[in-house]
């Protein structure tokens, strides 16, 4: 019996669900929306606050699933990792920006790094009916490929207009899972368990992190497990880098109030001494510090530049540079996305924010505790 077109495509949809529903649905938190309409990338960007609920009973968490070192210990070795974000433009788009394809030939002819991780938003989603297979499709033949073909692995984390975890964006998260298996890079994984929403992997004497970040409100708690166990199982790496698209606290004006907000992370980091972590989806370079924890907020590469809090500081795009030592010591700088002048934090305010919030840049004596009094 031939079967028609449109019962094909809800057989496929039906069963991508089921496959992915482990990855997506059984371990996380599907959270449900508050806001009425999605966010405009280039216009306000809103990000919908969500209240982490669970739709089903949590999945049994799988042992981590570890893929064999590929190559020698090369723990001893500095490297090189290049950062970007927040890279798309207006729904639905499939095009690229000209500070995206320069961005991308400049990491490949110049800087080389070890790998390039992305802080989320790489297309232009977080609203239904788009055609997501074209805009992954773009993505990839301005971003993906050229990294592929210089032999530049390129590490994801999921942003809101990627893979968000409201539930009726369901569509677009499978699709997300989908196109980053198809296009799983090589590293030394160390838990891709839950890969391409949340994982860990290593390069030299650095243990990296990707965390699902995509909705406000702190992380659910089946994810907060597995990155203890990680972090447990990984206390000797030198270097520990956290990335994921929402910031803990506050770094533009316009989205003072979209952050994880998530207390019981910050002391997280803390008890397993991570050193840093990168994020995305506030469009504004700052590079800040609280306690021995580095927060690097990571400025757009597309459409939506950001004003730093209290500021009318307005972010240059920018591509940020992280050099990491043997004995685990970490060197961050921004380079501005056309002409690659690196931008220097002396043009920068000395802290952002106040009180339980206060961020100081990182290069300035003073920081705040995680109770929020100022220090020395």
């Amino acid at each position: 019996m031939l079967l028609s077109a449109p019962l094909i495509a809800l057989m496929r949809k039906l069963l991508l669900t089921l496959i992915t529903t482990a990855l997506v649905t059984g371990a996380l938190s599907v959270a449900c929306t508050k806001a009425a309409g999605p966010p405009k990338p280039d216009d306000g960007d809103k990000l919908i606050a969500q209240t982490q609920t669970t739709s089903a009973p949590a999945a049994k968490t799988p042992a981590p699933a570890v893929e064999a070192p590929s190559e020698p210990d090369d723990s001893a070795r500095s490297i090189r990792i290049a950062v970007v974000s927040d890279l798309n433009g207006s729904y639905g788009s499939t095009h690229y920006r000209d500070e995206v394809h320069g961005a991308v030939r400049w990491l490949v002819d110049d800087i080389r790094p070890d790998a390039v991780l992305s802080t989320g938003d790489m297309v232009a989603g977080q609203k239904r009916g788009l055609d997501y297979e074209a805009m992954w499709a773009g993505f990839h033949a301005a971003v993906t490929r050229p990294l592929a073909r210089a032999g530049i692995p390129f590490m994801v984390t999921p942003g809101n207009h990627d893979a968000s975890a409201g539930a009726v964006f369901m569509e677009e998260r499978i699709t997300f899972v989908e196109q980053w298996k198809r296009h799983r890079p090589k590293v030394r994984f160390v838990d891709d368990a839950f890969y391409p929403l949340y994982y860990a992997f290593e390069i030299g004497p650095a243990l990296f992190i990707s965390l699902d970040a995509t909705v406000t409100g702190p992380i659910d708690a089946a994810q907060r497990r597995w990155l203890r166990g990680v972090l447990e199982r990984h206390r000797d790496k030198k270097a520990k880098v956290v990335f994921g698209h929402v910031p803990l606290y506050p770094f533009s004006e316009e989205r003072k109030t979209e952050i994880l907000g998530d207390t019981a992370l910050e002391e997280l980091f803390a008890e397993h001494d991570v050193d840093l972590m990168l994020s995305g989806h506030h469009h504004a370079y700052y590079p800040g510090r609280r306690d021995e924890l580095r927060l690097v907020s990571m400025a757009c590469l597309g459409s939506g530049p950001r004003t730093l809090v209290g500021t009318d500081h307005t972010s240059e795009k920018s591509v940020a540079v992280v050099d990491i030592s043997p004995d685990g010591e970490i060197v961050v700088e921004a380079y501005e996305a056309s002409e690659h002048r690196k931008i220097e934090r002396s043009g920068l305010p000395e802290s952002l924010g106040s009180g339980g919030q206060k961020i100081w840049r990182d290069d300035v004596e003073r920081h705040v505790n995680r109770k929020g009094r100022e220090g020395r």
